[in-house]
């Protein structure tokens, strides 16, 4: 389903909103972010769902991040587009990413980071780190992994939201947990898995994002990277029913939030299931 309701971009509200894929909407403590954009097809591979609202309506972001150099989440079009009508966005993204970033947007407000590393922005308003996924790069046939690609935190206001980007599964979640001792929403790819003797080393299954994002003990699970594209040899639909079927089974520790295309989930107030820990973080700079 698609929810076509732009009035999110029209009030202050803390939400986070799917735009399909990896490309969400998020506002926290007055701060507004945007992951991985990609507002039309692939290549060669069509878009299965709308976008939700017109991307000219994607107004006064003030960061863009991008995960990794894979096309379906580092869209030339989609980037050129939004540095029009952001001129002052700044933009956060791996080592050695700039260079390539700068050719879409133009733009001299280019952060990278490697793994572990936080980002300069206003910390008594939010704070960004970059940390490691198990995945890859490429755009061209000989620059194989010489950009980086990985995942964020995201602290602002009172909530903290962990985007993994592409990643499969390992022990890199739980030690997300270990470093923020509480995520309030953990972000994270349930599509293209199938085969996974092929996909399992760079895209998480469903049932294997559960189990990172119990060993994470984040409060809320917000599943991407699925009913967009068509990627993989699961069905499109396959992530969702998986992930019904594994809460039907009381195996997902937390809270699953099955948003649609285009649903805004409000983030003021408590988030719905308790921690165990108490609130953390590393302060300013990581203390590793």
């Amino acid at each position: 389903n698609v929810v076509r309701d732009s009035s999110f971009l029209q009030n202050d509200e803390d939400v986070i909103v799917w735009l399909g894929h990896a490309t969400f909407f998020i506002r926290l403590g007055g701060v507004t972010l945007l992951t991985d954009p990609v507002f039309g097809n692939v290549g060669p591979v069509k878009r299965q769902s709308a976008m939700p609202v017109a991307p000219e309506q994607l107004r006064g972001l003030d960061y863009v991040l991008v995960s990794h150099n894979h096309r379906d989440h580092c869209d030339e079009a989609s980037l050129k587009l939004l540095s029009g009508q952001n001129p002052k966005t700044t933009y956060l993204t791996g080592l050695k990413m700039e260079d390539l970033l700068k050719d879409f947007t133009g733009s001299q407000t280019i952060q990278t980071a490697g793994w572990y590393q936080q980002y300069e922005t206003d910390t008594s308003k939010i704070k960004v780190y970059y940390l490691p996924s198990r995945h890859w790069a490429r755009r061209g046939l000989f620059d194989t992994n010489t950009q980086l690609w990985g995942a964020y935190i995201i602290q602002a206001g009172d909530k903290t939201v962990y985007f993994s980007g592409d990643t499969g599964y390992g022990s890199h979640l739980k030690e997300v947990g270990d470093l923020f001792p509480t995520i309030d929403y953990c972000i994270i790819g349930v599509g293209a898995f199938e085969p996974r003797w092929f996909m399992g080393s760079n895209h998480i299954a469903p049932d294997d994002a559960v189990k990172g994002f119990g060993e994470m003990k984040a409060r809320t699970l917000i599943p991407m990277h699925y009913g967009t594209f068509d990627l993989s040899d699961e069905p499109m639909g396959e992530p969702r029913r998986f992930l019904q079927q594994l809460e039907k089974e009381g195996k997902v520790n937390g809270a699953l939030k099955l948003l649609d295309v285009g649903e805004v989930l409000k983030t003021g107030g408590p988030t719905p299931v308790p921690s165990p820990k108490e609130r953390g973080g590393l302060g300013d700079k990581p203390s590793l």
